[in-house]
């Protein structure tokens, strides 16, 4: 499906000649765009926080989500989905997680689709716009920056790695990649009968149960906070195969519980949770390892582990020497995996009045003893 001129559903927003065609910039009428959804799910630069579903969701956090496409010649080339809210003192925020995404590596549209964001901040009077670029996205992080983009200073919520598999080998090289502890629990969670199998929506209130607990263990705030944001979420993934329940039993009691994402080439291992029961025959490191041969045999190339703590990725880049307690932690335990400590770009945050970017670029580098309060500048209700 292309984007004509009169589509009752988009409102242009700008153009811009490029080699090849015509690029215009439309602002969709819809929260939940099915023509983007389906650009994502054909781009290698996707992320499923860019997606409807992952919108719909956050609607119970009060954020408002808003898509806009960029097409040549009515084709769709890219775009961004931003979250929204109002700020008391600061006014309208938007938020855009892995994105914009591009499907062209020409300098000319990239920095088309990054004086979109700019025209959208202004024509929808965002005060202040963050923005995350994709992963996998090497070109936009310095035209950003070119562009009048900020860091954004915002290191409690902004992550800057994830643990990445590589799923393309054989399951033999899989397994011998893991380190060789954790090797020998799979065997043992084998051999003393601990299995795994798909759950249902009934078995939510589980697995929340247990991801607190975890929490708890590992003195960590929850996130999401309340099963109602997981529910909401099986609600709007599950019609499209895109939130899979995992569940590891021993004995015939369920002990952990593991929520996975299927996005495009990645299967994103999003929310663990674990009663702390049975550690002896190792359910909690036995539901990756079935969890990994799962997303392997349903043709992801990469298993997403998600991020681990700032302190301990520095340490691995810099082949330093990770300390006792740092080996007790979920960080850690993602590492064991045999997983690479991928580097993600920083965010960046443009403020359409100039003073009020100015001042966040002295005042935010001053609070970095205090990532929470740094956070809640933008993201507190």
């Amino acid at each position: 499906m292309k984007i004509t001129k009169g589509n009752p559903d988009y409102t242009a927003m700008d153009s811009a000649d490029a080699g090849g065609g015509t690029l215009i910039a439309w602002q969709s009428r819809h929260s939940n765009d099915a023509l983007w959804d389906s650009f994502l799910a054909g781009s290698c630069q996707s992320h499923f926080y860019q997606t409807s579903m992952w919108a719909e969701a956050r609607k119970l956090d009060g954020w408002h989500p808003q898509i806009v496409l960029i097409t040549r010649d009515g084709a769709v080339q890219g775009g961004f989905q931003v979250l929204t809210r109002s700020k008391p003192y600061i006014g309208n925020i938007g938020l855009v997680l892995k994105g914009p995404v591009v499907n062209s590596n020409d300098s000319k549209d990239i920095e088309f689709v990054i004086r979109t964001l700019k025209v959208f901040a202004r024509s929808n009077r965002i005060r202040a716009l963050v923005v995350q670029p994709p992963d996998r996205d090497r070109e936009m992080p310095d035209l950003l920056f070119k562009s009048g983009f900020s860091p954004s200073h915002l290191e409690h919520a902004i992550k800057n790695n994830t643990v990445v598999i590589d799923l393309r080998g054989d399951e033999e090289s899989l397994f011998k990649a893991i380190k060789r502890q954790k090797r020998q629990n799979i065997r043992t969670a084998m051999n003393s009968g601990v299995t795994v199998r798909e759950g249902g929506k009934d078995e939510l209130p589980v697995f929340f149960s247990f991801m607190l607990e975890t929490c708890k263990r590992q003195g960590v705030s929850p996130s999401p906070a309340s099963l109602e944001f997981i529910e909401r979420m099986w609600t709007v993934f599950s019609p499209t195969g895109s939130i899979k329940l995992f569940v590891s039993a021993y004995g015939g009691e369920i002990v952990s519980c593991l929520i996975v994402l299927p996005f495009g080439d990645t299967a994103y291992l999003w929310k663990f949770g674990w009663s702390g029961k049975h550690h002896k025959v190792a359910p909690n490191i036995f539901i990756l390892w079935e969890v990994l041969k799962w997303a392997k045999a349903n043709g992801h190339s990469r298993a997403d582990l998600g991020p681990i703590s700032r302190e301990l990725a520095s340490i691995v880049w810099d082949g330093g020497a990770i300390t006792g307690e740092q080996a007790k932690t979920y960080s850690f335990y993602k590492l064991t995996f045999g997983g690479e400590v991928v580097r993600l770009t920083e965010g960046f945050a443009y403020f359409i009045n100039p003073l009020l970017g100015r001042a966040y670029d002295f005042f935010m580098p001053c609070l970095s003893a205090n990532p929470y309060l740094k956070s809640r500048i933008l993201f507190s209700e």
